[in-house]
C-alpha cells in the first residue's frame, strides 16, 4: 500500500470533523454579525403562547411527513419484488428515517437500521443492498428539483456578504445538477453493479415516481416548518420560506452536522431576519420544528424499533464481515458498533436532556401571566418549593443518565420516580406544560424498555463514566455561571426573600439545590452502584465442585479449583460450575465450564449474564479446540494462546525408539541413585517441611514469587487434595510435583507444581515425568497433559489476525524474556498430540489489554506484576 493511499482515510476522517465545525462556526459568525443578540424573554413568551390544538395539528403534520417518506422504500421494494407488506415496509422506513434525520452519519444510520429490519424480514442481502442504495440515491432528487425551481424563480435568499453569496450559490448550483446526474448515472449498469443481476437498471418511470415522491416529502417538511413559524405568530411568505428551506436544507446536508442542527436553523433564521421577520417568532418556530419533525418521530421510532434493534444486533455482527466487501456498504461505512445498545444510549441522552431542561427552565424567568395564575391556586411556598426541588431533580437526572446508559436497574427505578415528580413540579412552578409532557414522554420510553435494565452495578472508572460526569459538571457549572451572574447583577438581592416576582432570589436558592443534588449523586454513585464483593469458596463448596467434576468431567483445569483463589459460579441450576478470577472490570474463567454436556452452553450464557449484570466483561482463558464452536455461536471472539501437549497413555512406553531419549534420561537418573515414590494424602508435618524447603530453594533460584490462578503454588491445603510424586537422592528429597488426577470422562491427568533444588541432575524432571506417566498408565487413565506451550503455532501464516501475527513475533524473537521455543522443544520429546488453546472474549475488547489483565491475575494483582 502506498503512503498516499494510507494517508487518504486519515484525511477523510479529519474532514469529517473539520467540515461540520467550519459550517457551524461560519453560521454562528453570520448570525452574530447580522442578527445581534437574541431576545430570550420574547422567545420564551412566544413558545409559552403557542396554542395547544394548532400545536397538536403541526405534530400530526410532521408525523405524516416522516411517514410519507416511506413511500420511497415502498416503490423500490415493489420494483425489486421483495414481497413485503406495506405495513412492515412503512414501519421500518419510519424508524430508519426518524433516526437518520436526527443522527445522520453520512447516511449510514438509516442504512444500518434498514439492513437490520430487512434481514429480520428475510430479505436477501443483495436485494436489501439494492433497496438501501436506491433509497439513498433517490431521496435527494426531490431536494435537487426543489432547488432548481427556487433558482428558476429567484426565490433563494442569500446572505449580503459577497464571498458568502458566491460560496452558497456554488453549492446550490451543484445541488441542482444532482437531479440530471441521478437520471444519467442510474441508467449506467457499470455504475449500478451492486444491483442484482436479474433486476437490471431502474426504469425511467420508477425514477420519475421516486423524484416526485421525494419532492412531496421535502414539501411536507417545508410545510411543517411554515406551520411552526405561523403558530409562533409570524406569517412568512410561502415562496420566501420555500427558497430559504431549500438552500438551508442543502447546506445543512453538506455540513455533515447530524440533522443539520445549528447550520439549517441558523441559515433559516438569518434569511428570514434579513427579510424583516421577528427573530423571536422565527426562532420559536424553528424550536417547534425541531421538536415536531425530529424529536417526536425519534421518540416514537425508538419505541417502535427497540425490539428490532435489540433483536437484530447479533445478526448484524455476523453479517459485518460479508458487508465489508460489498461496494455499497463499503461506501456507506456501516456503523455496526455504533448501533450496539443504541436504544438504551438514546434513552440515557433523553434522561440527561430532561435534567438539562429543568436547569434551563429554572435559569429563565417564568412568564408573569402564568405566575399570576399559579398565585391564584397555590400558596407561595408550594411554588418556591417546586422550583427548588426541580433544580435538585434536574441535577440528579443528569447524573442518573450514566446509570441508564449502563442499564442499571436502580438508576432506572430512581429516574422513573424523578421524571414523574418533576413533571408535576413543572406545572406547579409555572404551568410549564411542554416541559411536563417531555418528562412524561421520557418516563414512558424508559418504562417501555424496562426489561433491559438488568445490571446491579457499573464501572465507575471507565472513560464512559468520566464522559457522563464531565457532562454533568458542565451543565451544573453553566447553571452556576448564569445564577451567579444574575445574583451579582442585582443590587437588591436577598437569598431568603420569597415572592412571585423575585427570580434572582429563586435562582440563588437554586444554586444551593444544585450543589446538594451534586453531593447526593456522588454519594449514591460511590455506594449504591458498587459491585458486590465476590466470595472465595470454603471446603464444603470445594467438595461439591469435586463431586460434580467426578460425575461429569473436569477437563484440563478442574484441580486448580482447589487452590481456593478462584470464585465459583454455579450455573444451569447447579448442573455446571465455572472457576473464575476477577481483575479490573473482567471476570476471567479458567477453561470451559464443567458439568453435563447439555448444561455447558447455558452455563456460558449464565456467566455472561452474571458478568453483564455487574458491568463486567466475561472472558474464558485457555478454552480448547473441541469447545470453540460453543463460544463462536454465543458471540465470542477467539485469540489463540498456544498449544496444549497431550500424551495418549495407551501408547506410552519407555521401550522402543519413539521414546528413546526419555528412556536414556531415566537410565541416567537411576545411575545417579535417584528414586521415585508416589504418596497419597494426608501428609505428615515432616514431609510438608521438606517440601517447603525444596519449594523455597526453587523460588530463590528462579528469583520469582508464588503465582496463582492458572499456575499452582506451594500451599499445604492445596497439596492435600492430590498425590505427590517425590524424587529422592540418597534419601534426600530433591524434587517433587503434585499429581493432578483426571476427573470423570474426558479428564486429563497431569502435574502442576514441579519444583527441585538447584543442584539436581539434568535428568531429574524427565525422570519425574516418566514415572508419573507410568503410574497414571497403571491407574487406567487415558490422557496425560504436559501443559501448554505458550504462543506455539500462533499467527504462523500471513492470513492470521494482526494480534496473532504480533504474538508470532514474540515467539520467534522474545526468548530473552520467556523461553517460548525451549518449552515447545522440551515437550516435543514426549511425542505428544498438540491441540490449540484459546482466549474467548466479547467482541470489541482489546486483546493486549486482556492479556495484561490475565498476567496481573496470575501474578496476584497489578502491584505484584509491576513491582515484583
Amino acid at each position: 500500500m502506498s503512503e498516499d493511499s494510507a494517508a487518504a482515510p486519515s484525511t477523510i476522517a479529519r474532514l469529517r470533523w473539520i467540515v461540520p465545525i467550519a459550517f457551524l462556526a461560519l453560521t454562528a459568525w453570520l448570525l452574530w454579525r447580522e442578527a445581534g443578540e437574541f431576545p430570550l424573554t420574547d422567545i420564551q413568551r412566544t413558545l409559552i403562547g403557542v396554542p395547544t390544538l394548532p400545536a397538536l395539528g403541526v405534530a400530526a403534520l410532521a408525523l405524516i411527513g416522516v411517514t410519507f417518506t416511506g413511500t420511497v422504500d415502498w416503490l423500490i421494494a415493489r420494483w425489486l419484488k421483495l414481497g413485503l407488506h406495506a405495513r412492515d415496509c412503512f414501519r421500518l422506513a419510519f424508524v430508519a428515517n426518524s433516526m437518520a434525520n436526527t443522527l445522520n452519519l453520512s447516511g449510514a444510520m438509516g442504512a444500518s437500521v434498514r439492513l437490520m429490519g430487512l434481514s429480520g424480514l428475510k430479505v436477501p442481502l443483495s436485494r436489501a443492498a439494492a433497496l438501501i442504495g436506491m433509497q439513498a440515491l433517490s431521496l435527494l432528487s426531490g431536494l435537487s428539483l426543489l432547488v432548481i425551481a427556487t433558482l428558476a424563480t429567484s426565490s433563494l435568499p442569500l446572505t449580503s456578504g459577497t464571498a458568502q453569496r458566491w460560496v452558497a450559490g456554488a453549492v446550490l448550483i451543484a445541488a441542482a445538477f444532482y437531479l440530471p446526474l441521478y437520471f444519467f448515472l442510474t441508467a449506467r449498469r457499470a455504475l449500478m453493479r451492486w444491483l442484482p443481476q436479474d433486476v437490471g437498471i431502474p426504469p425511467l418511470r420508477l425514477k420519475i415516481e421516486l423524484t416526485l415522491v421525494s419532492l412531496i416529502d421535502w414539501l411536507l417538511a417545508a410545510a411543517t416548518l411554515y406551520a411552526c413559524i405561523y403558530i409562533s405568530g409570524e406569517h412568512v411568505k410561502p415562496g420566501l420560506l420555500l427558497g430559504a428551506f431549500a438552500g438551508a436544507g442543502v447546506l445543512g446536508l453538506v455540513s455533515q452536522v447530524p440533522g443539520g442542527l445549528g447550520v439549517f436553523d441558523g441559515l433559516i433564521l438569518l434569511a428570514l431576519s434579513e427579510a424583516g421577520y421577528d427573530q423571536a417568532s422565527v426562532f420559536s418556530g424553528l424550536m417547534l420544528f425541531r421538536i415536531a419533525y425530529y424529536l417526536l418521530p425519534l421518540l416514537i421510532a425508538l419505541y417502535m424499533g427497540s425490539e428490532m434493534l435489540s433483536a437484530r444486533l447479533p445478526l448484524l455482527a455476523r453479517l459485518r464481515t460479508r458487508l465489508a466487501g460489498h461496494p455499497l456498504f463499503g461506501l456507506l461505512g456501516l456503523p455496526a458498533t455504533l448501533l450496539a445498545d443504541f436504544g438504551t444510549r438514546l434513552l440515557a441522552i433523553l434522561t440527561f436532556g430532561a435534567g438539562a431542561l429543568q436547569l434551563a427552565s429554572a435559569a429563565i424567568p417564568s412568564v408573569s401571566e402564568h405566575i399570576v395564575t399559579v398565585r391564584a391556586h397555590l400558596p407561595i411556598l408550594a411554588v418556591e418549593g417546586s422550583n427548588w426541588f426541580s433544580v435538585l431533580s434536574g441535577v440528579l437526572l443528569l447524573g442518573l443518565a450514566r446509570g441508564i446508559d449502563g442499564r442499571l436497574r436502580l438508576a432506572y427505578r430512581v429516574a422513573q420516580w424523578l421524571l414523574l415528580i418533576s413533571a408535576a413540579l413543572a406545572v406547579t412552578k409555572g404551568l410549564h406544560f411542554g416541559e411536563a409532557l417531555f418528562l412524561l414522554a421520557v418516563a414512558a420510553l424508559l418504562r417501555a424498555r424496562k426489561r433491559v435494565f438488568t445490571r446491579r452495578a457499573m464501572t465507575l472508572t471507565s472513560a464512559r463514566t468520566y464522559g457522563w460526569f464531565a457532562g454533568l459538571l458542565i451543565c451544573v457549572l453553566v447553571f452556576f455561571a448564569i445564577g451567579v451572574a444574575q445574583v451579582l447583577g442585582d443590587d437588591s438581592f436577598d437569598l431568603f426573600y420569597v415572592g412571585f416576582g423575585e427570580h434572582t432570589s429563586r435562582i440563588g436558592r437554586g444554586l444551593a439545590a444544585a450543589l446538594l443534588g451534586l453531593i447526593i449523586y456522588l454519594i449514591w454513585q460511590a455506594f449504591a452502584v458498587a459491585r458486590p464483593k465476590l466470595a472465595l469458596p470454603d471446603r464444603t463448596e470445594l467438595e461439591r465442585a469435586r463431586e460434580l467434576y467426578t460425575a461429569h468431567g473436569g477437563g484440563e483445569f478442574a484441580h486448580l479449583t482447589f487452590m481456593a483463589d478462584k470464585h465459583l459460579f454455579w450455573a444451569a441450576d447447579h448442573q455446571a460450575v465455572i472457576a473464575y478470577g476477577s481483575v479490573r472490570d473482567r471476570l476471567v474463567a479458567l477453561g470451559s465450564p464443567c458439568g453435563s454436556d447439555a448444561a455447558i452452553d447455558r452455563a456460558i450464557l449464565d456467566f455472561r449474564h452474571f458478568a453483564d449484570a455487574q458491568d463486567r466483561a466475561p472472558v474464558f482463558y485457555e478454552v480448547l479446540e473441541p469447545d470453540l464452536s460453543r463460544y463462536h455461536d454465543l458471540g465470542f471472539d477467539l485469540f489463540k494462546l498456544g498449544e496444549l501437549a497431550l500424551v495418549r497413555l495407551a501408547e506410552f512406553s519407555l521401550a522402543g525408539k519413539r521414546w528413546e531419549d526419555l528412556r536414556q534420561a531415566c537410565n541416567r537418573a537411576e545411575k545417579e541413585k535417584l528414586t521415585f515414590t508416589l504418596v497419597q494424602p494426608p501428609f505428615d508435618t515432616a514431609l510438608l517441611t521438606d517440601l517447603e524447603r525444596v519449594s523455597d530453594a526453587w523460588l530463590a533460584d528462579k528469583g520469582g514469587d508464588e503465582k496463582g490462578f492458572s499456575l499452582g503454588r506451594f500451599d499445604p491445603a492445596y497439596l492435600s487434595w492430590s498425590p505427590l510424586g517425590l524424587v529422592h537422592r540418597d534419601g534426600e528429597l530433591i524434587a517433587f510435583a503434585n499429581v493432578l488426577p483426571p476427573y470423570g470422562p474426558g479428564g486429563h491427568a497431569s502435574v502442576d507444581l514441579m519444583r527441585h533444588v538447584a543442584d539436581t541432575p539434568r535428568s531429574t524432571m524427565d525422570f519425574l515425568f516418566a514415572k508419573v506417566m507410568l503410574w497414571a498408565q497403571e491407574q487406567g487413565f487415558e490422557i496425560f497433559s504436559l501443559g501448554m506451550a505458550p504462543l506455539s503455532r500462533v499467527g504462523d501464516n500471513p492470513y492470521a489476525r494482526v494480534n496473532e501475527r504480533l504474538a508470532a513475533l514474540a515467539f520467534q524473537y522474545g526468548n530473552r524474556f520467556y523461553n517460548y521455543q525451549g518449552v515447545r522443544k522440551y515437550k516435543d520429546k514426549f511425542k505428544p498430540e498438540w491441540i490449540g488453546s484459546y482466549l474467548a472474549y466479547p467482541r470489541g475488547l482489546w486483546v493486549p489489554g486482556l492479556l495484561i489483565d490475565i498476567a496481573a491475575l496470575v501474578s496476584g494483582g497489578y502491584r505484584r506484576l509491576l513491582v515484583g
